[in-house]
């Protein structure tokens, strides 16, 4: 699956205009492209657009329309420009489309993604506008019971871990390619990450080796086993970028919402390692609390590990979307080192084959 070119942090946008060109500040009515009108599900006729809350990587906007009966609806929208602008909002539409469709009470519902008709190089992507608590983190049974059920109900389309479309964190490129594997999986996305960060921060002599016996013994230690045995893990949809940021309360309905998705099929405990960090908001409480609705996987021995393995993934994004970051930087290298120590030893044969 190509990966688009990446530029770091808000220089997405290549060759497309810049967003203040597309959208103003907020709170300022806009002028609404044909192609996001055209957008508009059938029976809703559209009113105004206004700038709308604030985004790192995009412009958003609310959109109010009426319906037949002459009720008001609104919808949000978000708007991004350039090749990673396109990227990021198909991947974001297709990954929120296959939650809200395995757990629909969990997500806004998805309505169209599509590039704009009069401005060129520019996206957008629509959804459902829903009014949220985004202060206070949700309820941990609530929350966690939701979450478990989106990763217990929902089943990869060829078994396979990945997904169909590159989706992104913020503005990264994740490598999604489908595999058999969840080893292989997990380690060509690290290899993925490392490749980025490097290309950000230059060359890293500590960092490559301190993550060198990562790839060859504590990736295959921790993460082999879990296909092996007589409960093997399934590929589960993921939200890929589950820190308390991305969830929120419906105001209306009470229940907990998940939103800006880095979607793919992978291992449920992957979600535990954006948790992880101690900059997380998500604490021991939601730990404990999922584990009651999703059964740790075997052998559990190896969890904290295992999450502490994930949670690379997390602190690399953070280093290549922030440049610089040298407190998340030596935390990486620090875990890196701690599991190469816990695990000195090579594992034994018969690997999994590998699509990379």
């Amino acid at each position: 699956m190509g990966l688009p070119p990446f530029r770091p942090k808000w220089d997405i946008h290549g060759e497309g205009p810049s967003l203040e060109e597309v959208m103003p500040g907020i709170g300022e009515e806009i002028e609404a492209d044909a192609n996001v009108i055209a957008a508009l599900p059938q029976g809703l006729s559209f009113v105004k657009a206004t700038s709308f809350g604030i985004s790192l990587w995009t412009r958003t906007a609310k959109i109010t329309t009426m319906q037949d009966d002459g009720a008001e609806r609104s919808l949000f929208m978000k708007v991004a420009t350039g090749e990673g602008g396109k990227v990021m909002l198909e991947g974001e539409f297709e990954g929120m489309s296959a939650i809200y469709k395995t757990h629909p009470s969990f997500a806004p519902e998805p309505i169209a993604w599509g590039e704009y008709k009069d401005t060129p190089a520019t996206y957008f992507f629509m959804c459902e506008f829903i009014d949220m608590d985004e202060g206070n983190l949700p309820d941990p049974a609530d929350f966690c019971s939701n979450l478990a059920r989106l990763h217990r109900e929902s089943v990869s389309p060829n078994g396979k871990f990945g997904f169909h479309v590159v989706t992104c964190n913020g503005t990264t490129p994740q490598k999604v390619d489908w595999e058999d594997s969840w080893e292989v999986f997990f380690a060509n996305g690290l290899r993925h990450m490392l490749k980025l960060d490097i290309g950000v921060n230059g060359e890293q002599p500590e960092l490559v080796e301190a993550i060198t016996p990562v790839f060859d013994r504590v990736i295959p230690r921790l993460l082999r086993p879990l296909q092996e045995g007589p409960n093997p893990i399934k590929p589960a949809l993921l939200h890929g970028d589950m820190w308390w940021g991305n969830s929120a309360v419906n105001l209306k309905t009470g229940n907990t919402i998940i939103f800006d998705a880095s979607a793919f099929y992978g291992h449920n405990e992957y979600e535990m390692g954006n948790w992880k960090p101690i900059r997380s908001r998500f604490n021991k409480s939601y730990f404990r609390t999922y584990a009651k609705y999703y059964p740790i996987a075997q052998p559990e021995e190896d969890y904290d590990d295992r999450v502490l393995l994930y949670s690379m993934r997390f602190d690399f994004q953070l280093c290549i979307l922030f440049p610089g970051s040298t407190s998340v930087k030596n935390t990486l290298i620090d875990n890196m080192r701690y599991l190469a120590t816990k695990y000195p030893d090579k594992p034994g044969p018969n690997p999994p084959s590998t699509h990379d």
